[in-house]
C-alpha cells in the first residue's frame, strides 16, 4: 500500500477514532499518544491492510487493544471523575460510534472511578464478600456499605444512559 493510498484510507477516519480513543483514556494528551501508536501501527502493518474490508473496525479494535495495554502496564492512570466518564460516552454514542457491549462500558466505567471506589466495586465483582472488603481495605461496615450503594447508583445511571 502506497502513502497516498493509507492516507485516503485511514487519515479520514481519525476523528471517529479520536473519539474512542478520549472515551476510553480521558485525557487529551494521552489520546493523542495512544492515536500515534495506533496509525505507526497501521503503518507497519500497510502491506497487510489490503485484506481488510472494514477499515473502521479493524482500526477500533487495534485502538482498544493498545487502550487495555496502556491500563494494564498502569502507563496511564485514570483522571476522571465517574460523572465526566458518563458525559464522554455520552458525546461519543451521539457521534454514532457503535457500542461495546455492556459489560466491557461498565468495567472501563469502574476502572476510571476513584481509587476508593474502584477498588471496593472491583472486589465486590470478584465476588468478595463485604466482610473481605472491609478486612482487606480497613474501611467501616457502613463506608463499605455506602461506597457500594453511590458506586451501584453510578453504574445504573451508566448504563441507563447507554441504553437510552
Amino acid at each position: 500500500m502506497t502513502a497516498e493510498q493509507f492516507k485516503k484510507r485511514f487519515v479520514c477516519i481519525y476523528p471517529k477514532l479520536f473519539a474512542v480513543a478520549m472515551a476510553n483514556i480521558g485525557n487529551c494528551e494521552d489520546a493523542k499518544d495512544v492515536m500515534q501508536s495506533l496509525y505507526l501501527k497501521l503503518w507497519e502493518r500497510r502491506d497487510e491492510l489490503a485484506g481488510v474490508d472494514n477499515d473502521i473496525g479493524y482500526c477500533r479494535v487495534m485502538l482498544l487493544n493498545i487502550c487495555r495495554s496502556r491500563w494494564r502496564s498502569k502507563a496511564l492512570e485514570p483522571e476522571w471523575a465517574a460523572e465526566e466518564v458518563v458525559n464522554v460516552v455520552d458525546d461519543v454514542m451521539a457521534q454514532g460510534i457503535e457500542a461495546d457491549d455492556i459489560k466491557e462500558k461498565v468495567e472501563r466505567f469502574v476502572a476510571r472511578l476513584p481509587e476508593k471506589q474502584r477498588r471496593i466495586m472491583t472486589m465486590r465483582m470478584q465476588g468478595a464478600t463485604t466482610d473481605e472488603i472491609i478486612e482487606a481495605t480497613g474501611l467501616s461496615v457502613d463506608n463499605v456499605r455506602t461506597i457500594l450503594s453511590r458506586t451501584r447508583q453510578l453504574i445504573r445511571e451508566f448504563y441507563n444512559r447507554l441504553n437510552r
